[in-house]
């Protein structure tokens, strides 16, 4: 499940990416980055199934990075 879910969101990420890559609008960044943090976050959980706590930690911190700077820039802060 987590795979999928993983695999959904970086489709998701890379598709909004090439939509503001070949129409020069970043209207949608702050959407990107919301998807790609979940998908940081989904890795995160993954490895910390896997026992690697450290790495973990580090998606997890990346993720909270990820969806702070999204939500600040969704409300236009």
């Amino acid at each position: 499940m987590l795979k999928i879910l993983r695999f959904l969101f970086a489709i998701i990420t890379m598709a909004f990416a090439l939509y503001g890559m070949l129409s020069d609008d970043f209207s949608y960044a702050p959407l990107m980055f919301l998807f790609l943090g979940g998908a940081m976050l989904v890795m995160g959980i993954e490895e910390y199934k896997n026992n690697k706590k450290v790495s973990a930690s580090c998606l997890v911190g990346v993720c909270l990075l990820l969806f702070y700077t999204s939500f600040r820039a969704m409300l236009g802060i």
